[in-house]
Formats: C-alpha cells, sequence, structure tokens
C-alpha cells in the first residue's frame, strides 16, 4: 500500500479542493469580522448578511470536506495524506453543530 500526500481520484481532489476552500472562507471570514469592528454578538445572515453567509459557507464546506472524502477513502480507495487530514475536519464541525442545536433545545442554565 503506497501513500501520497496528493489525491488521485476526483472525489479526493474534492475534498481537498473544499478543504482549501474552507481555509479561505476563515480567512475571509476574519477579515470581515475584524472590518466590523466584532460588534456583532450572533452573526448570521439577517443581521450581517455578508459574514453569517461566509461563516455557514464555512460550516458547509467543512462538512462536504469529510464527507468526500470518507467517499473517496470507502469507495475509490484513496491513499493520500490530504484527504486523511480533511475527514476529521468535517467530522469535528458536524458535532459542533449538533453540540449548538442541542444547547438550543435545551436552553440557557436557569
Amino acid at each position: 500500500m503506497r501513500y501520497s500526500f496528493l489525491p488521485k481520484t476526483s472525489k479526493g481532489k474534492w475534498s481537498v479542493s473544499l478543504f482549501i476552500t474552507f481555509f479561505i472562507l476563515s480567512l475571509v471570514g476574519t477579515f470581515i469580522s475584524s472590518y466590523l469592528g466584532n460588534t456583532i454578538e450572533y452573526p448570521n445572515p439577517i443581521n450581517s448578511p455578508l459574514l453569517g453567509t461566509v461563516i455557514y459557507l464555512r460550516f458547509l464546506a467543512a462538512i462536504t470536506t469529510s464527507l468526500m472524502g470518507l467517499i473517496a477513502i470507502k469507495k475509490d480507495h484513496e491513499r493520500s495524506i490530504s484527504v486523511y487530514l480533511s475527514v476529521p475536519l468535517g467530522i469535528l464541525f458536524f458535532a459542533v453543530i449538533v453540540i449548538f442545536l442541542i444547547a438550543n433545545l435545551i436552553g440557557p442554565p436557569n
């Protein structure tokens, strides 16, 4: 079994491309947030359309990165280190979204 750094399959390339997109969106979100002066408590597309959209696209890119990486590993037998590194990122972001949803359902402590 031979490992490479860059992926060979199309799904693996998608995974790595979305991983790079995640980092670019993170930088863009940081610049937008510093430009706005970090005055927005909960950025969403209603009270901050640009920042909220960038944040949600970042979450979507991270989760899609993980899904494409898992498909590339399982179905296409991708053996690249970059795909293996991108999979835990999406799983982490998916777990964070689930935790936020549960916390929102439970509500703040009294």
